[in-house]
């Protein structure tokens, strides 16, 4: 689990999806205040983003936000890309502009918005 720095392109991608959060739709809200967010915008980002960084196309990317620290129940692997700032992920800091490839169900922090890259 070690971290990569994002290309320029994807970088670029990340800086368009972190100015467009404001605007983005909540699709999902659970009773304990976690987000999916959708939208056609944030869809075509989200392609583009696994393009910039090589990620099958059949991978699914969902932008999250989760209010309190949260495991994640991911598959055997899953990108993690960090959008308005750092996450922590597992006790350290994942900071913005790099992105992890996780193998385990990892913890991330509170007030954590992060691009969960996946197998369908």
């Amino acid at each position: 689990m070690e971290p990569r720095p994002l290309d320029d392109a994807a970088e670029e991608i990340r800086k368009e999806m972190k100015a467009l959060l404001p605007q983005v739709t909540t699709i999902e809200e659970d009773e304990n205040g976690n987000k999916k967010y959708g939208g056609d915008a944030l869809l075509m980002l989200i392609s583009r983003m696994k393009t910039a960084l090589g990620i099958d196309e059949n991978w699914e990317g969902r932008l999250r936000y989760w209010k309190d620290p949260t495991k994640l129940n991911l598959p055997n692997a899953a990108y993690l890309i960090p959008i308005p700032k750092g996450i922590e992920v597992n006790g350290w800091l994942l900071k913005d502009g790099l992105f992890v490839q996780v193998n385990v169900d990892p913890v991330v922090g509170a007030g954590t918005t992060t691009l969960v890259v996946a197998p369908r």
